[in-house]
């Protein structure tokens, strides 16, 4: 599926739809059904993962040159790791001073952020590891 659909791709339609899911709990945090919240967080989780979560860890490992490709993937996934901790040690704190809806409007427009910034990006698709290694050898890279 990746390779259909591309990295991009899937990276930008992980965030759109999640951003709307956390829009909708956001918007809705003290009138949505338990039914509702459990089915909209759910979808959310589907596209957290679906999307950025999987993309995450195959991007980094093919978009940069093989000789800074496990430098590079390291601080990609220690960033993404430092944002999970930040967000979970404010979540707490944040919550209760500003609410739980405020919080999700934030992460809402992370998700709108990722998804621009993921535009920025090329698309990794149909590249050949081995032949993108053979001319960085031949480059001297």
């Amino acid at each position: 599926t990746i390779e259909e659909l591309g990295r991009k791709w899937i990276q930008i339609q992980g965030f759109l739809p999640a951003a709307l899911f956390l829009a909708i709990l956001a918007g809705k945090f003290h009138t949505l059904s338990h039914a509702a919240f459990i089915v909209n967080f759910t979808l959310l989780q589907f596209f957290f993962n679906f999307g950025a979560n999987s993309t995450t860890y195959c991007y980094p490992a093919e978009l940069f040159p093989t000789r800074y490709r496990a430098f590079a993937h390291g601080i990609s996934a220690a960033s993404g790791k430092v944002g999970a901790i930040i967000s979970a040690s404010a979540f707490s704190t944040l919550s209760n001073k500003v609410g739980t809806p405020a919080i999700l409007w934030i992460f809402f427009g992370s998700c709108i952020a990722g998804a621009v910034f993921s535009l920025l990006l090329p698309e990794v698709r149909g590249r050949n590891p081995d032949i993108i290694l053979i001319e960085e050898m031949k480059e001297g890279r």
